[in-house]
């Protein structure tokens, strides 16, 4: 076991779409929310205070004192993610680059979220039990990396470089609301998370002035399992107030990692293959969440701000990859993701707009200092918008949609970093992503 964890510190995640001085240490579940709910993503994912349907299961449990009726929700989630990376021109003496940039796309459509909440008769407030099963995280991405340079007698140097990564992480949750006092309600969530990363990544060197090549193909597979506990509260200082806050505890995930990897070069045609598998425990932290809405008759404006410390991220189990946990506080930082949306109702029609905007940091450090040199990771931090309706449909079904449009851009050591110019070493990877959420609840 000491042998193949020693191995899996070598490359644990991709490396286009990651630093180079990060990738062993990337997780792709670390601070990666898809988002749930119609309603709630089309007010930038705001829902600590807002929640008024099942997807309040994940965002505050206590909301769910709040629904009065027996209802079923039903969700379907639509993605489309766009890749560009580019490297600065002139990374070998003598060479015209003849290409430096690659563009890459990928589009999944998925089940979103299947969420049952049931009112519970009592003498006084409001009791109400919910379960249900909702789509948290997405791994789908694509990315290319193609850089071609000719010299003044012809000859090529290529890199080429592909990443197709998917799957997701699932939370099956069983939660409960219930009305403490006229203006007060409190909520508690388990959560189950279940779920698999599925990454290929394919890479080719040519040097046409040394007659050398090589490819490497390889394929890593990771199954997630962990339970978190999470507590809300919901306080209603006047008719036109509401306050929430969270609170999800720390979280162990047993992952189980399986690597295998092809290489072949011109000095050895024999495929070499490497293959092994290993289980650790990944730790996430406390993840804390403030919310507020005010309303003022058919009007609504509601914000969140949640907290997490992801330099407390930590691996265990396994000591040779627990020792690289300072490394991990250094290169992780706490993030405070801010959401907020307004919403305005027409009552006469059962029509309801809604705009918003996020802005959910990644998790690791802008600039790091490692093994003695400056490091940047993020040019521009993920952000974005989100617009979106509702529409009530015959008093018990209710269709809504939300449309979100974000993106960031990191920076990274690509693979032939060791062999260019100083000072063109660092490659752009740009990632947008333009997100459609379907939401169809039905009460009675």
């Amino acid at each position: 076991m000491k042998t193949t964890a020693a191995l899996i510190l070598l490359i644990l995640t991709p490396v286009i779409g990651a630093a180079q001085d990060l990738n062993r240490f990337e997780e792709v579940t670390t601070a990666n929310f898809f988002g749930l709910g119609a309603r709630q993503m089309s007010l930038g994912g705001a829902g600590i205070a807002s929640s008024m349907d099942g997807a309040a299961l994940y965002y505050n449990p206590a909301a769910l004192a709040g629904i009065h009726k027996i209802e079923l929700q039903l969700g379907l989630t639509h993605q489309k993610f766009s890749n560009q990376t580019s490297q600065p021109a002139g990374r070998y003496n003598g060479f015209t680059s003849l290409l430096n940039s690659a563009k890459a796309s990928q589009t999944k459509t998925r089940f979103g979220s299947i969420n049952l909440t049931v009112p519970v008769p009592t003498y006084r407030g409001s009791l109400a039990l919910a379960f249900g099963v909702n789509r948290i995280q997405s791994f789908d991405r694509a990315a290319l990396f193609n850089v071609i340079d000719r010299n003044a007698e012809g000859f090529l140097v290529e890199d080429y470089a592909k990443e197709f990564e998917t799957g997701g992480i699932y939370i099956y949750s069983a939660g409960a609301g219930v009305d403490v006092s006229p203006n007060l309600s409190l909520g508690l969530a388990l959560h189950i998370y279940s779920g698999k990363d599925d990454f290929t990544y394919e890479y080719t060197y040519r040097d046409e002035t040394n007659g050398f090549g090589e490819s490497i193909n390889r394929r890593v597979t990771e199954d997630y399992v962990g339970a978190s506990l999470k507590g809300g509260l919901l306080a209603r200082p006047n008719e036109n107030l509401t306050i929430g806050l969270t609170v999800e505890s720390p979280m162990d995930y047993q992952v189980e990692y399986v690597y295998q990897e092809d290489y072949v070069s011109s000095d050895d045609p024999d495929p070499v293959t490497d293959a092994y598998v290993v289980e650790y425990d990944l730790t996430r932290p406390f993840v804390f969440g403030g919310g507020a809405a005010f309303r003022i008759g058919t009007f609504t404006v509601t914000g969140d701000a949640e907290y997490a410390d992801w330099s407390q991220t930590a691996y265990g189990d396994i000591p040779d990859m627990e020792i690289d946990n300072d490394t991990l506080s250094l290169l992780y930082r706490d993030v405070l993701n801010l959401r907020g949306g307004v919403e305005y109702e027409f009552p006469s029609v059962g029509l309801a707009l809604r705009a918003g905007a996020f802005s959910n940091p990644l998790p690791y450090r802008s600039e790091a200092i490692v093994d003695g040199r400056n490091k940047v990771y993020i040019d521009s931090d993920r952000k974005g918008f989100s617009l979106g309706f509702g529409w009530l449909i015959d008093d018990v079904l209710l269709l809504e949609t939300a449309y979100v449009r974000g993106g960031y851009t990191r920076r990274f050591s690509p693979a032939n970093a060791g062999n260019v110019n100083v000072g063109t070493d660092l490659a752009d990877a740009k990632d947008t992503f333009s997100r459609v959420y379907f939401t169809l609840s039905y009460r009675y």
